[in-house]
């Protein structure tokens, strides 16, 4: 018995051992038992968060040390009562068909997620906006019922508001689903 489990213990270190030195040190695989659904980034079952954040980006992103960092978005202002936030995008992304990601497609996405507003109930951001709007090309607005300090912490979560291109919304909205997954 016990040298049976020597064997086994040492047969798996040795196919570990092929396996890491297998991959590109730049590369991680990650593998999943579980078909991970359609990747819809404004809805939740069946999909597994990891694989959706791997497809579609935030405005914001958290930091191992909780800080919350521009992604999509380059940078953001508010007003002096912390109601109207204004994001200026990077003009240098693209959706992965090549369409390009801009304010009027980030305000697209938003309108998504808000006309499925009770689906996301739970986050009391989708209860806090009350418009969104691209101001130009690169400008964002997002307009709070009041001021609400987790605002960018929200934004961060995997889900509800990612990115897809707004082509792949059915029928100009994605809570019966999407078309493909096609993030930025």
């Amino acid at each position: 018995m016990l040298s049976t489990l020597r064997r086994t213990l040492f047969a798996l270190l040795a196919c570990a051992s092929f396996i890491v030195h297998a991959a590109a040190p730049d590369e991680i695989t990650t593998a999943w038992p579980v078909n991970v659904g359609p990747l819809n980034p404004h809805l939740y079952t069946p999909n597994q968060m990891f694989a959706q954040s791997m497809v579609y980006e935030p405005l914001v992103k958290y930091q191992a040390d909780g800080s919350v960092i521009p992604w999509l978005a380059k940078s953001w202002t508010h007003s002096e009562d912390g109601k109207t936030w204004t994001f200026t995008l990077r003009d240098d992304v693209k959706f992965s068909n090549g369409e390009p990601f801009d304010a009027e497609a980030a305000a697209e996405n938003f309108r998504a997620v808000l006309d499925n507003r009770q689906r996301h109930a739970w986050l009391e951001l989708a209860n806090q906006i009350v418009d969104v709007k691209a101001l130009s090309k690169t400008e964002l607005q997002i307009t709070l019922k009041s001021a609400y300090y987790p605002f960018l912490q929200e934004l961060a979560l995997p889900r509800p508001f990612r990115f897809i291109a707004p082509s792949q919304f059915k029928n100009h909205e994605t809570m019966n689903g999407i078309k493909a997954p096609i993030g930025t």
